[in-house]
């Protein structure tokens, strides 16, 4: 009876040992390494211009390198007891860029770009975060079924000049059904490539580190609007800075703007969204514009992994001097062969009124990861 006893002792004994070997070899992961791959290009058809060659519209032709990681101490307690560092994300790119200048002559270049680089952290206050560093400002909501390098038209770009700032950011609910999203940044200080390789013409190729240089450039940013969860979203926007004028960088623009966005969505399968925003700039003291920018973009989830995305964008910058005026239309077809691989077919037209010349384009477009994503 003896012997049982101390069989079935030695036996739970061993199958517990096992037992905590096994889990303490299954950690969840917290660091993730992902490359991805962008080949963009087709028949391009600017300044009067005819050619097949690579893109000149977003997204570039580049190699991005990403490292993500979360902080398994909180990962293992499951919260925050007041104010922690939740994750942080470096994000690089490396894109090739070929077009034709102003006066027909080739031009080419691969930089070395910093994007989305943050510290991420979570507070006790439920849905309440801050991030540090580099990051897309909150200038609306434009939500996309099919995310990776999407071809849709950006407006914030097409009116403050840039996306993502370097700076401070945050988000918290004000109640339910409305959550505040605010940011404080330096107004497009990173807002250039780190480094850069050209060759333009005949010239000899040319590389050179890129001078980070401070003007007093300064951007604030707001969104008070519906939380992203729900079916129809509806925000206001503010904002107001001193950043480089987007129609002439060697100018900087005193802006204002405000404005509203609405996102109806349905399931996973249908996606539109509508921005309009109005403002006005005041350029080094001399002169004062208005200025209106609307956007309205559909995308549709159709057979098979088969998506179809549309979107237009104008863009005015009018006073008693000057009258400019943008258009930017878009199309694209995206057949998904998995998480990672897309094939594109994209269509473009561009309206500049400054430069009295549209660009268009039918460009194909292959993107591919490695590794994995969060």
């Amino acid at each position: 009876m003896h012997h049982k006893i101390t069989i079935a002792i030695i036996a739970l004994i061993s199958f517990n040992c096992f037992s905590q070997s096994a889990i303490k070899h299954q950690k969840q992961q917290t660091t993730f390494f992902y490359t991805q791959l962008n080949l963009h290009g087709g028949y391009v058809n600017d300044y009067g211009k005819g050619r097949l060659d690579f893109t000149n519209h977003s997204p570039d032709n580049q190699v991005v390198f990403r490292v993500f990681s979360k902080n398994q101490n909180i990962l293992q307690k499951g919260y925050v007891k007041t104010f922690g560092l939740d994750s942080y994300n470096i994000r690089v790119s490396v894109p090739f860029n070929k077009s034709v200048n102003a006066l027909g002559l080739d031009q080419s270049k691969v930089s070395l770009k910093l994007l989305d680089t943050w510290l991420k952290f979570n507070t006790k206050w439920d849905r309440t975060s801050f991030w540090i560093g580099q990051r897309s400002i909150p200038y609306g909501h434009n939500p996309k079924i099919d995310p990776v390098s999407n071809f849709m038209t950006n407006i914030t770009k097409m009116d403050i000049g840039f996306a993502q700032d370097l700076g401070l950011f945050t988000k918290t609910p004000l109640s339910n059904n409305l959550d505040l999203e605010l940011s404080l940044t330096s107004g497009g200080f990173l807002n250039k490539p780190i480094a850069v390789y050209q060759i333009q013409g005949d010239s000899s190729p040319n590389f050179s580190f890129t001078d980070y240089k401070y003007e007093n450039t300064w951007l604030i940013t707001s969104r008070i609007g519906s939380p992203t969860f729900k079916k129809n979203e509806f925000g206001i926007i503010l904002s107001s800075g001193k950043v480089k004028n987007p129609e002439n960088i060697n100018e900087l623009s005193r802006i204002n703007r405000i404005g509203g966005d609405w996102v109806y969505k349905y399931h996973e399968k249908f996606k539109w969204s509508n921005q309009f925003v109005v403002g006005d700039n005041s350029i080094e003291n001399k002169k004062y514009t208005t200025s209106i920018h609307l956007q309205s973009a559909m995308d549709y989830y159709l057979l098979n992994n088969f998506f179809v995305s549309t979107s237009f964008a104008y863009t005015a910058f009018e006073d008693k001097d000057m009258n400019h005026k943008n258009y930017l239309s878009t199309t694209s077809f995206t057949y998904t062969f998995s998480p990672h691989t897309r094939f594109r077919l994209n269509h473009f037209y561009a309206s500049k009124s400054a430069a009295d010349n549209g660009q268009w384009g039918v460009l194909l477009q292959f993107v591919t990861g490695f590794g994995k994503r969060p």
